[in-house]
């Protein structure tokens, strides 16, 4: 939500892959995204590893760096409108976290790069976790981590079954969709 990098369930970084870098998107996407990154998600690949094994087999040797970087910077696309609902908490004292499944070097990209910290007091990340949504375990350690009851954690997320198993662990939750922002803001009490 602090992102907005997706629009009509298609991903920045994928729009013009192929006119910027020359590499076939379909391909790189069905190798990616057939079931490895979800490995690397939760730190049991390296993305790096996955990737040079794509530039690998289609030609494209030596320019792993070059593709994660240009996914990452196409993909950087902080909303100023959910930062500025988080900012509005943050004055009032209100602890602002992060719960991403994104893996390792995404998360160190988001922190370094794109500033997330400043707006966060925490990222709690897949990857370094070793745990995704919407496993309950994954909202455990949240929990844990922060010492916080888990009636007073408010989950605000795009995807149904995270809503649904951070409810299961006694969350409150807040189904976000593209455009909900001045549903969030006044669900949290905050002005339009």
């Amino acid at each position: 939500m602090l992102n907005r990098n997706i629009e009509n369930g298609v991903f920045a970084w994928s729009r013009h892959f192929e006119r910027d870098l020359g590499l076939c998107v379909r391909s790189f996407s069905a190798h990616l995204f057939g079931g490895r990154f979800q490995k690397a998600m939760v730190g049991e690949a390296c993305l790096i590893d996955i990737v040079t094994e794509w530039t690998e087999l289609n030609g494209a040797q030596g320019r792993t760096h070059e593709i994660i970087d240009y996914w990452f910077r196409a993909d950087a696309l902080p909303d100023p409108d959910t930062l500025a609902i988080a900012g509005a908490l943050k004055s009032r004292g209100v602890r602002n976290v992060m719960a991403t499944n994104n893996e390792a070097q995404r998360t160190n990209f988001i922190e370094s790069e794109m500033g997330f910290t400043a707006h966060v007091e925490r990222i709690f990340a897949a990857g370094r976790m070793k745990l995704a949504k919407p496993d309950t375990a994954y909202f455990a350690h949240i929990e844990d981590e922060l010492q916080a009851d888990p009636a007073s954690i408010l989950l605000v997320d795009d995807m149904h079954e995270n809503i649904l198993a951070a409810r299961g662990r006694g969350w409150q939750a807040f189904h976000f969709t593209e455009g909900s922002h001045a549903a969030l803001a006044e669900a949290l009490g905050l002005q339009p």
